[in-house]
């Protein structure tokens, strides 16, 4: 065992372990000592003198100088000090150096064996010290690797381990990811991870509210209690002293940005951000959110209760797989039954509902109005008082036990109907429509022109109205400004007419035409 080599070797462990150099050196005494002890017995003494700077390490067997020697092994007599030096007397330590390469092999074990151990024991003790104080608080990390047992996360000087049940299920962990890990605990006397952190611990869902709400870091508003099912669903019950202040909307957020925030961090978990009450029906109706309590009945001696919600809302209530209801009675640490309004009717159960707790709740907190006094003013004499308005008698309503009655308002009198006096309106009588005598036509008939009528579906056509226009303006010697009105038959005779001379015509055209002279000539 080189004694420069040694000291080197020391000084890089220093620098790889982040220990100081006069801890190792203390460490490297006490071992090379122990082994000397064990060499030579328990009785010997010894002292070990370390220079760092000139890489020496010096030891020196010491006895204590006596009258008379007992125990050879540590103890010397005077006469023989004072051989080799005539300034001791007794009391005095005699001190025989001692040459540290000359140890064997076991001797040189033993010491590395002491020196690592205590090297140990003095990094668990720094790793201790430093994460004491940051017990129960949030830290960064890096997944160094995932095991079966766990995940190891770098968090600096040390590695931390979160076990299995520690994590949040569905998670999936990469090394070289950086995640936000809880303390739950440090331990100095484990043979493994000192640090132990978590992401499933409740206290891990506050810390997260108190960096993300400023509200409740600065004490504004309290969370009272968490319950929480990691990874699925949590109930976190807040409370402020703060009349000005919304508790459950502080930590919610404008359009829900902040429990979004916080929501993202722990795999989208679901967060129900509950009202507390000191008032136990209060309270565990609020915390069966999101469905609504229609009535509820406590036991304070048992801590029982049945809530009753509409028959609607029973699954809503109870959650899914009892979820709802296992988180709201954790949170609020009463033990929770749900029933249905009609199921509480048929079992004849009494309560109160909810909206009497809720007005009683109002009437005892509502802040009370300042009266304004001033000695200053003259006193008022008020001589005429109003007359005060006539009380009206509640609406007594029996209710059998177990039953639930609404109020039945009083049945109102029937009201007088008039009769409906209907406006008979005077019939007028229709306007006569004049009608104007036509002139008589005398019409001139040919007897040799007389053919068969040709009858026409279409009325007369505009030749025939136009001819008897002329004929009418021809007698009266008058322009007709309008059609004239005409009989039936008269109509048919001046289309006959029309026809006759239309046929002559035509008969007259065809036989002027020589149709053989025609074909001959072609």
């Amino acid at each position: 065992m080189e004694s420069k080599n040694f000291i080197k070797a020391l000084g890089e462990f220093e620098e790889s372990k982040k220990i100081s150099s006069d801890v190792l050196i203390d460490a490297l005494k006490a071992a090379l000592i122990n082994a000397f002890q064990r060499k030579n017995g328990k009785e010997c003494l010894a002292r070990v003198d370390v220079n760092a700077k000139k890489g020496t390490i010096e030891m020196y067997q010491q006895k204590n100088i006596v009258e008379e020697v007992v125990n050879p092994l540590c103890e010397i007599s005077l006469h023989d000090a004072q051989e080799i030096n005539h300034d001791y007397k007794v009391g005095d330590v005699f001190e025989t150096p001692i040459s540290i390469d000359n140890f064997d092999r076991m001797s040189a074990i033993h010491v590395k064996q002491m020196l690592k151990q205590k090297i140990t024991e003095t990094e668990k003790q720094m790793i201790y010290d430093a994460y004491i104080n940051k017990k129960d608080d949030i830290i960064f990390g890096v997944v160094d690797r995932v095991e079966k047992g766990g995940v190891i996360i770098n968090i600096g000087n040390t590695f931390a381990l979160m076990r299995t049940s520690q994590m949040i299920p569905g998670e999936e962990y990469r090394p070289g990811e950086s995640l936000k890990i809880y303390i739950t605990n440090v331990d100095k006397d484990s043979k493994g991870a000192q640090v132990l952190v978590s992401r499933t611990d409740p206290n891990f869902l506050k810390r997260l509210f108190e960096e993300e709400i400023t509200e409740i870091y600065d004490g504004t508003v309290e969370i009272r209690a968490i319950a929480r099912e990691p990874g699925e669903r949590s109930k976190v019950a807040v409370s402020t002293h703060d009349d000005n202040i919304d508790a459950t909307g502080a930590c919610i957020g404008m359009k829900g940005m902040r429990i979004q925030k916080i929501t993202s961090q722990i795999a989208n978990e679901k967060i129900d951000v509950i009202q507390y009450f000191d008032e136990p029906e209060l309270y565990i109706a609020d915390s069966l959110k999101p469905a609504h309590v229609y009535g509820i009945i406590v036991n304070k001696d048992s801590k029982q209760a049945i809530a009753v919600v509409p028959n609607e809302e029973l699954s809503l209530a109870i959650g899914k797989k009892g979820q709802n209801v296992r988180l709201a009675a954790r949170l609020t640490g009463w033990k929770i039954d749900i029933k249905t309004v009609d199921t509480a009717m048929q079992e004849h159960l009494t309560f109160k509902t909810l909206a009497d707790y809720r007005a009683a709740y109002d009437a005892i907190h509502a802040p009370a109005t300042p009266e304004k006094s001033d000695d200053n003013e003259p006193n008022i004499i008020i001589e005429h008082l109003p007359e005060p308005e006539p009380r009206v008698e509640p609406i007594k309503v029996e209710v059998k036990p177990g039953v639930i009655q609404e109020p039945v308002a009083p049945t109102p009198e029937p009201a007088v109907v008039e009769p409906i006096k209907e406006e008979i309106k005077e019939e007028v009588p229709p306007t006569p429509i004049t009608v104007t005598p036509m002139p008589h036509v005398d019409v001139v008939e040919k007897k040799e022109e007389v053919k068969k009528p040709v009858s026409r579906s279409h009325g007369p056509s505009k030749k025939a109205l136009k001819r008897a226009k002329e004929e009418l303006e021809k007698n009266s010697g008058k322009p007709a400004s309008t059609l004239p009105i005409y009989s039936k038959e008269e109509l048919e005779e001046l289309e006959r007419q029309e026809k006759e001379e239309s046929q002559s015509k035509f008969d007259d055209d065809y036989d002027d035409y020589d149709d053989d002279d025609y074909y001959d000539d072609k």
